[in-house]
């Protein structure tokens, strides 16, 4: 249980996270599309111009949310760890925002900022499978790390094709894996405080940040805020040793960047299809496209199934996100992991 000094953490860390995260988004809402930091919302009828690079609503709300912790909870480490691990996959999404990177540079860049996590070491290096099987590799999951978080941070940038699917799924990601931890704890010791008091940290600026990216979006989250809230959740499932049930959580990311980059063939950046996964007509009605060097696609292969209005796609493809996210908590009620 939370104790009360740990409470009024929370409490202070939740509002800090909040309030930054939102004047940030106030900010970003009010002048990027007049410093010409904007992205065309293609799936609407007018095409209109939105904010780009909203993640920094969530860079800043994390960093905010930290403070409290750092200066006065025991859990400096794991704090720390999630903090760098945010910051360090932010600066390479704002980099390629603005200056767009290699297909190539990019997840590299991104494993090389796992380096600071691995450095920090907020973990036990054990890897916790289903059916209970744990394996103690400190050095070799030391060494996973950096390719996890490439993994991880550009399956989530992949699945931000439509308004607020990769904010909305990560935040359920979040709650499925903190209710996970929840439950394994009534069973087994597990550091209660830790787990609130990190999940506060990451919980609130991505809910500001979602709603304000949900249909129909008021700001795009850019790079800045899919492989930044991919650092999160991977720093938050290594503190808390359930990497296994973050995996479970993205399959539908995972399965949706499998077959885009197996349908190309290689590494590549949106800008360099020439063939679109699917077609928006001028009323805004989405079909999937039947060419068959259009990439393979979560989104395309939802219209496929006769999803063609935008805001039934998302929900499609958030329900999947929901069943993985069922899968999570399962997993734990049934005992497998």
């Amino acid at each position: 249980m939370l104790s009360e000094d740990n409470l009024v953490i929370a409490i202070v860390s939740g509002l800090l996270g909040i309030l930054a995260s939102w004047i940030t988004m106030k900010y970003i809402i009010r002048n990027f599309v007049r410093l010409g930091i904007f992205g065309i919302d293609y799936h609407k009828p007018d095409k209109p111009r939105i904010p780009e690079m909203g993640g920094l609503a969530f860079i800043i709300g994390v960093s905010a949310a930290s403070i409290p912790l750092l200066l006065l909870s025991p859990y400096f480490t794991e704090t720390i760890g999630i903090l760098v691990t945010v910051l360090t996959t932010g600066v390479v999404g704002i980099i390629d925002d603005r200056k767009k990177l290699s297909p190539i540079i990019k997840p590299l860049l991104t494993a090389l900022a796992g380096v600071p996590l691995v450095l920090i070491h907020p973990y036990k290096g054990i890897l916790l499978l289903p059916l209970k099987i744990a394996f103690r590799i400190p050095l070799l999951y030391a060494i996973i790390i950096p390719g996890f978080l490439a993994v991880v941070s550009n399956s989530i940038n992949m699945f931000d094709t439509m308004n607020g699917t990769a904010t909305g799924s990560s935040l359920l990601t979040l709650v499925a894996l903190f209710i996970a931890i929840l439950l394994k704890g009534l069973s087994e010791e597990v550091d209660i405080a830790l787990v609130g008091l990190i999940f506060i940290v990451i919980l609130f600026p991505l809910l500001v940040v979602f709603l304000y990216n949900k249909y129909p979006a008021k700001v795009f989250v850019g790079d800045t805020g899919t492989l930044s809230i991919g650092g999160a959740l991977l720093a938050f499932s290594i503190i808390n040793n359930c990497e296994a049930l973050l995996v479970i959580g993205l399959l539908p990311h995972l399965t949706n960047g499998f077959f885009n980059l197996s349908s190309v063939g290689r590494l590549f950046e949106r800008s360099e299809l020439n063939v679109r996964p699917i077609i928006v007509s001028d009323n805004g009605t989405i079909t999937a496209n039947i060419d068959s060097r259009a990439p393979i696609t979560l989104t395309r292969f939802v219209t496929a199934l006769g999803f063609t209005n935008e805001k039934d796609i998302i929900r499609a493809m958030m329900t999947l996100c929901i069943l993985s996210d069922v899968l999570v908590v399962l997993t734990v009620i049934t005992g497998l992991w």
